[in-house]
């Protein structure tokens, strides 16, 4: 049986409210572990409500990338592909009038070497490489090389990880790739043998201890198999109050096959929130029930509740982690729905902004006087310029890479 998750535990066509935290709120607990019991009950129902909001919001936020975040992103690649030829028919062609200088033509080319790096980030382009090697004297292959040598070199001084020969990356990404699993790998064999140390650590204890240790796992067995017991009897008086076959009005019967899906979901899923809830709607216990609980059986209930709400945090984690990643946004620890729509509306009209001031220049380009004037406000890397030190160059490209990957010197 495939188990259910947390989520579809609670998301049926029931429009009642779930009863156990109205019941609550309204006793007051007399011992810690009846405190415990309503806290626990309090957390799961937030957590619930937070999984559900995330789980709203997913397909929100994979809707508004298709239809928001996706052509803007196609516009900018088309806008700024297009950018990058006209200043190569600028460079390339004779100009009809007064023809640009040495420095207007240094910054073209190094807008045009920014222009190619930002696009070939995008994937391989034989065009756009073609581009990159007629503005450069360095080569997009010997860019790689470079990048793929002081990346092995990185991973070997900082991390101890020789990738070898033993891969077939073709660039950095592939090659961090390649790096991640041999640390993986290095990770687990050293777990592996942390794992037989202690192995070997406890059969050597094993006979002075092994009398209590039984001891001592009779008890977890008995108390496992108390607690199972204790979710077990709600589940058998659910099952036997809602028993479809039971039933020979044909309406009840269908409103008795539902809400058994209900039960055998959440007994799968060791929901006993929710066991209680059924509960609870058909009359089956009462405030007083809840109040009346043994001590012991009580205890049973909060280690169930406890298991339970560690589930819903580590699924609720799982469906926000994503989100962290994409936005940038790992510093927050409490992340919600709100905050990355607002990560998203920030980047939609960012790109719009960029879009629009891309398509100006693309009609200013194409005047000499408006071209002289952006020009004249365009500030020329020194470093860009200086055709000195291939070395230093390669240096000065990891350092800032990626946000001035591609800019290498410009042919005189």
């Amino acid at each position: 049986m495939t188990r259910p998750t947390s989520a579809s535990l609670f998301d049926d066509d029931s429009d009642q409210d779930f009863p156990l935290v109205k019941i609550l709120a309204h006793s007051k607990p007399v011992t810690k572990a009846e405190r415990t019991f309503q806290q626990l009950v309090g957390k799961i129902e937030r957590k619930r409500e937070e999984l559900k909001q995330w789980q709203a919001y997913e397909l929100r936020y994979n809707q508004r990338l298709v239809a928001e975040i996706e052509p803007l992103r196609v516009q900018l690649h088309t806008n700024q592909r297009q950018m990058a030829e006209l200043i190569d028919e600028l460079l390339s062609q004779p100009a009809t009038g007064r023809p640009l200088g040495r420095v207007q033509r240094a910054k073209l080319s190094q807008l045009l070497m920014e222009l190619v790096a930002g696009l070939l980030d995008d994937g391989d382009d034989e065009a756009l490489e073609a581009l990159h090697d007629k503005y450069s004297d360095v080569s997009r292959d010997e860019v790689r090389r470079s990048e793929m040598e002081m990346t092995e070199s990185l991973l070997n001084e900082v991390f101890g990880i020789d990738v070898g020969d033993d891969h077939d990356a073709t660039n950095t990404d592939e090659l961090l790739q390649h790096a991640q699993r041999k640390l993986e790998e290095r990770i687990d064999a050293e777990e592996r043998r942390a794992e037989e140390r202690r192995s070997a650590r406890e059969a050597t204890h094993a006979s002075a201890s092994t009398a209590k240790g039984e001891a001592a796992q009779t008890r977890r067995e008995q108390a496992a198999k108390e607690v199972s017991q204790s979710l077990r009897d709600i589940y058998r008086k659910l099952a036997s109050a809602l028993h479809p076959d039971r039933e020979q009005d044909a309406d009840a019967r269908q409103r008795k096959t539902l809400m058994m899906q209900r039960v055998n979901q959440a007994y799968d899923a060791n929901d006993l929130l929710t066991l209680l809830g059924l509960q609870l709607e058909i009359e089956q216990i009462d405030a007083a029930h809840l109040s009346s609980v043994t001590p012991q059986r009580l205890a049973h209930y909060n280690k169930i509740l406890r298991e339970q709400l560690a589930g819903l945090e580590s699924e609720l984690e799982c469906h926000i982690e994503p989100f962290r990643h994409s936005t940038g946004l790992t510093w927050s620890s409490t992340l919600t729905p709100a905050a990355v729509d607002q990560h998203v509306n920030a980047g939609v009209a960012q790109l719009r902004i960029v879009i629009r001031e891309l398509r100006q220049d693309l009609v200013a380009f194409r005047n000499p006087v408006l071209l002289r004037d952006r020009l004249k406000h365009h500030e020329l890397d020194p470093d860009i310029d200086d055709p000195r030190d291939l070395d230093d160059l390669l240096q000065h490209f990891q350092n800032f890479a990626p946000a001035r990957r591609g800019k290498t010197r410009r042919r005189g």
